[in-house]
């Protein structure tokens, strides 16, 4: 039997930093950049549409689950984000995150440009799992350099 502790978003990040950027580093020295940015594409691709599962059992699959999810885990207690909602119906969630703890955790560690691969490529995956029905637009985050991350959420037609 496992017991877990309870965790926050950030927290969770920066624990499976410490293990994931040494073991990126080694396979960059071994099997090269292009093998190891597919490698670990394909990794976070796998473990962010099992955290969408997760997500949408836990919160239901739908807008309003997207909503509990940013304003509870990303953006909570120990969520590591602060974000201004700026409208939300049944077919919309648009939201700018404004603080990303994560940008600057790999800003910290001077990793900004895996930061993006390990954290932000996990959105558009994380969605799969959680409802295919819902696409995200996202044209700028603050790991790229941007002042806000613009999130678009819109169900499909």
């Amino acid at each position: 039997m496992t017991i877990e502790q309870p965790v926050g978003h950030l927290q969770r990040r920066k624990i499976e930093g410490r293990v994931l950027v040494p073991f990126i580093e080694v396979c960059r020295e071994r099997l090269g950049e292009e093998t190891t940015r597919q490698l670990v594409a394909a990794f976070i691709d796998r473990a962010a549409r099992e955290d969408g599962v997760k997500s949408a059992e836990r919160f239901g699959g739908d807008m309003a689950g997207l909503r509990r999810i940013a304003e509870e885990v990303w953006g909570g207690p120990g969520g590591g984000i602060e974000l201004n909602v700026l409208a939300q119906d049944a077919d919309r969630f648009d939201f700018d995150v404004t603080r990303c703890g994560n940008a600057e955790l790999y800003k910290q560690w001077g990793l900004s440009d895996l930061g993006f691969q390990l954290q932000c490529s996990r959105d558009h995956a994380m969605l799969q799992g959680f409802n295919h029905d819902i696409a995200l637009e996202r044209s700028q985050t603050i790991m790229q350099g941007a002042a806000c991350c613009d999130f678009r959420f819109r169900k499909k037609r």
